[in-house]
């Protein structure tokens, strides 16, 4: 990453944190940190060690948590009651976004990414140690979350143990699918046309086929659509809806290809060529190809599951500071999803832009430190280095009170349930060697990672109400 971007960044951050802090917050602690980056050459490399000023709960200026806090069977805000539809929804209640409960109650989504076992040698043989079987393994596991104030499984987890332990819980744990459309479809195309194995991925999502294959696919979402345990449904993971895939766009070779004609007529009907196209207006044409996507995809699902929220497909990299985008997500987004790296914290412009290129809430669904007395590598993965557990603790706390800070938030995903094992066949490169979990690979919990965590889950509704509380 360039040395003058990270100075200005951090400019604005210690700019926007000063103004926090003056209205909400007593004192700060700093927290030693290196980001992760890749050179010139694609090598993965990490800054110098670098302070970022941080809050936590206890910091909050004349906040007293209530002793007992009440929270409905789902883990939503038990002290406020509002049209129970029997399904996760989400309305905006006084100027502030949030998801309702199947019973009624405001919802702050706070998920654990990829809750689901480890597949190393070393991971099933803790497994088989610890719990002897998946059902309890998946009863202790969602007893932790709940203790710890998590109230959802994120991406990529084992939905069907979980919809099994929710038939007989007094406290069901809400989930979410991972349906993974437009990479299915790019992989099927491609062994039925291998010719296309390098074609950009976002040229496959005009082919007429593309639509057959979203509507055969989510036929199976018949099966839960009256699931009220089932928060939603995620389409797909960090699409390359980047202007930087315009160029890929035009170099396709196959002139029948629908996606390259469309470019090619776009670029006619704005009066540009290749010369002269600007930036902005690449965003705007990835925008309309994005609207394309989420039309496609909503379709399908809503057709099949009308009951559920569609919760996109996890925007990252610049594809989140892309107003056509939001726009185009608009019409048939229920939660915009946004996977965040690369910030301290989110930043106030960054959810600023969010609320004001779009009429629909967000969520972050990844964003994790790892930390350096793990004893891991810690080389894979775009997540923050820190020093200790707990400072991933202070990290979490003060990650989560910016986003409750934000009244077009409706909460966050944790990235991910358990340490990646370095001796995992199965992994892929970005998950191999680090501590991102908040249980290692034998499955032991990071108390004290755990324990800062729940400090501010438990208290997400009363830290809203505060926050509120303040006329700015």
């Amino acid at each position: 990453m360039n040395k003058c971007f990270i100075l200005i960044g951090f400019f604005f951050l210690s700019t926007m944190l000063s103004n926090a802090q003056s209205l909400y917050f007593t004192d700060s602690i700093l927290v030693q940190t290196k980001m992760w980056s890749r050179d010139a050459n694609r090598k993965i490399q990490y800054s110098d060690w670098k302070s970022f000023t941080s809050h936590t709960v206890e910091m909050l200026d004349g906040f007293v948590p209530e002793k007992k806090i009440e929270s409905s069977k789902y883990g939503g805000d038990a002290s406020m009651k509002l049209n129970a539809s029997g399904y996760f929804r989400t309305e905006k209640v006084s100027g502030r976004w949030t998801v309702i409960d199947p019973d009624g109650h405001p919802f702050i989504v706070s998920a654990m990414n990829s809750f689901r076992q480890g597949k190393s040698p070393n991971n099933e043989k803790a497994f088989l140690e610890k719990f002897g079987s998946v059902e309890k393994w998946v009863a202790g596991s969602i007893q932790i979350f709940q203790k710890l104030g998590f109230n959802t499984a994120g991406s990529w987890s084992e939905i069907e143990p979980i919809i099994q332990f929710n038939k007989t819980a007094k406290r069901p744990f809400a989930y979410t699918t991972q349906l993974s459309l437009l990479a299915g479809y790019i992989r099927l195309a491609v062994k039925k046309t291998p010719e296309r194995k390098d074609a950009p991925a976002l040229s496959f999502i005009m082919d007429d086929a593309f639509a057959v294959y979203c509507d055969e696919q989510c036929q199976k979402l018949a099966a839960n659509k009256n699931d009220a345990n089932l928060l939603g449904h995620f389409s797909d993971n960090e699409i390359a809806f980047m202007h930087t895939e315009f160029k890929d766009l035009l170099a396709i070779a196959d002139s029948s290809d629908k996606c390259l004609i469309a470019v090619k007529q776009w670029m006619t009907n704005k009066g540009v060529d290749e010369k002269n196209i600007s930036r902005e207006q690449k965003e705007e044409f990835i925008g309309m190809l994005t609207g394309i996507y989420y039309k496609t995809v909503s379709s399908a699902i809503k057709k099949y599951d009308p009951n559920h929220l569609y919760l996109g497909s996890r925007l990252h990299s610049s594809a989140k500071n892309n107003k056509y985008i939001f726009a185009s997500a608009e019409p048939y987004v229920d939660v915009i999803s946004i996977n965040y790296y690369g910030y301290w914290q989110p930043q106030q412009k960054d959810i600023s832009d969010w609320e004001n290129w779009s009429n629909k809430p967000f969520f972050i669904t990844e964003f994790y430190t790892k930390a350096e007395d793990s004893g891991m590598p810690n080389i894979s993965g775009a997540g923050w280095l820190v020093k200790t557990q707990a400072d991933r603790g202070i990290h979490y706390q003060n990650f989560a009170l910016n986003l409750l800070m934000a009244k077009n938030c409706v909460g966050w995903h944790w990235f991910r349930y358990q340490d990646n094992d370095p001796n995992d066949p199965t992994a892929d490169p970005s998950n191999n060697d680090s501590n991102k979990g908040i249980v290692n690979t034998q499955y032991q919990v990071y108390e004290i990672l755990a324990e800062k965590m729940k400090s501010i889950n438990d208290k997400k509704y009363q830290i809203i109400k505060y926050f509120d509380s303040f006329k700015k």
